[in-house]
């Protein structure tokens, strides 16, 4: 048996603003091309061994459509929804059984089923061998979910290495996964809905022999919840990073403003290697007091970016605008906040309802989605609903502007050097579009003659 995975093609923000790709300083923050999520190295880790299998990434090399697989196994989030329908009818055309699964068939189903004779909903433990099987008997059902979550010694280890071996991707930092689930339901988050609101944590000798293994390299640990201040997280990250301090490794760690910012805990990580946190300002019930220039909220997240570059740890701040907690004043909160806390790296998105979280329910009880929909611009960088507190187009307007005003006096050089991106990625990449580019080798050109 012959099994393909596909990992499909989503858009890039600079796809949707070229004309930004043409500051380089904007273009090198977008200038890497990373493998897969973890969704496909945990699935290969499952297959049987008699069960021949390779991977094809859309962002990066054209879907061979004639191969001779028996499954096509097509694993995805929101915004590669729109490619993997496509991608799904044109297999089904020839005649392929297609399974698909992953983050967004988990959410909404309903909306994959016609395009996949079978679908996984949920995580993938348990589910994918059977559905392996039932295709060998000849007996594949349309969906397939667990009955119950996974326990934390059944979460599957990623397989390593599958794509270590190829050429096409410039950062090759590996994914760690510490935990599922989550208790706190933020409501544009579809972690406690897809995983459900219990937190697993992975046995921590398991954890720590995965660590091992990348001493002296790069990971990135997937999950916000360990930076969250509950005891036992706590407490179980303590002796993680204690026993894996001398690994002599570089962590890139993430969360959102209300992370756990006790002295203590932050010299562990430290000491275990973090060198990155990316900081998602999103609308949870912290962002939303932090938006709302609560004084308390607001001198405490100035702290937390001190604290944390006093440790070394660079803070990547990920704004996320156009949310019903945030007001006509939010691109200029978010640049004073920028300025005022001495933020060197940072992002900017739009607010984007993913499907069957309590904010995308929210928005379609008041009739507030931009229809037709198009899933192909669920990538953070579109507005696809109607905003409560600016017009759609000030959302874009002030979307560009705080990229190009936070840039326009930002070092990137330095806000970049934990990920040695250049702008000059883009121009040999096989992600982007010519016009993107294009505008990239103008901006290069317009710099040089400075």
């Amino acid at each position: 048996m012959k099994l393909k995975f596909i990992y499909p093609k989503f858009n890039k923000f600079l796809e949707t603003y070229p004309e930004l790709a043409e500051f380089p300083q904007i273009a090198a923050t977008w200038a890497y091309t990373m493998p897969p999520a973890m969704g496909i190295p945990i699935l290969a880790g499952l297959l049987p061994k008699d069960v021949e299998w390779h991977v094809q990434d859309q962002n990066v090399e054209p879907i061979n459509f004639d191969d001779d697989s028996d499954i096509i196994a097509i694993s995805f989030f929101t915004p590669q929804s729109g490619y993997a329908y496509e991608l799904g009818d044109e297999f089904l055309k020839r005649g392929k059984t297609v399974f698909m699964g992953g983050m967004h068939p988990s959410m909404i189903p309903d909306d994959c089923q016609s395009h996949c004779p079978s679908l996984c909903v949920g995580e993938g433990e348990g589910v994918f061998q059977q559905m392996i099987e039932d295709f060998r008997k000849g007996c594949l059902k349309p969906r397939y979910k667990a009955e119950a979550y996974p326990t934390p010694e059944q979460i599957a280890k990623p397989l390593k290495g599958i794509f270590d071996t190829q050429d096409k991707y410039d950062w090759h930092a590996s994914l760690i996964s510490v935990t599922r689930g989550c208790p706190f339901k933020c409501d544009w988050c579809n972690v406690p809905v897809y995983q459900g609101t219990k937190t697993r944590l992975r046995p921590i000798d398991d954890v720590v022999e995965d660590i091992r293994e990348l001493s002296g390299q790069e990971f990135y640990i997937t999950d916000d919840m360990i930076m969250l201040n509950r005891p036992a997280i706590q407490r179980y990250m303590m002796e993680l990073c204690d026993r894996i301090k001398d690994f002599n490794v570089n962590m890139f760690m993430s969360c959102s403003p209300a992370m756990n910012a006790e002295p203590a805990y932050l010299d562990a990580i430290a000491r275990a290697g973090a060198k990155s946190m990316y900081t998602v300002f999103a609308s949870d019930p912290f962002s939303a007091r932090f938006y709302a220039r609560h004084p308390g909220i607001w001198e405490r997240t100035i702290d937390l970016v001190k604290q944390l570059e006093d440790r070394g740890i660079r803070f990547f701040g990920s704004f996320g605008v156009g949310f019903d907690c945030t007001y006509e004043d939010q691109f200029d909160l978010i640049l004073e906040f920028c300025h005022k806390a001495g933020v060197k790296t940072a992002e900017f998105f739009i607010a984007t309802p993913f499907p069957n979280t309590p904010f995308w329910d929210q928005i379609m009880a008041e009739d507030r989605f931009i229809l037709p929909r198009d899933w192909k611009k669920y990538n953070c960088a579109n507005v696809v609903f109607k905003p409560k507190h600016v017009t759609e187009q000030q959302l874009v307007d002030g979307f560009v502007k705080l990229w190009k005003e936070f840039f326009q006096g930002a070092d990137f050089e330095v806000g970049l050097n934990t990920f040695h991106q250049k702008a000059e990625n883009i121009l040999k990449s096989r992600e982007y579009s010519q016009a993107v580019k294009d505008a990239v080798a103008r901006g290069l050109a317009k710099q040089q003659q400075k």
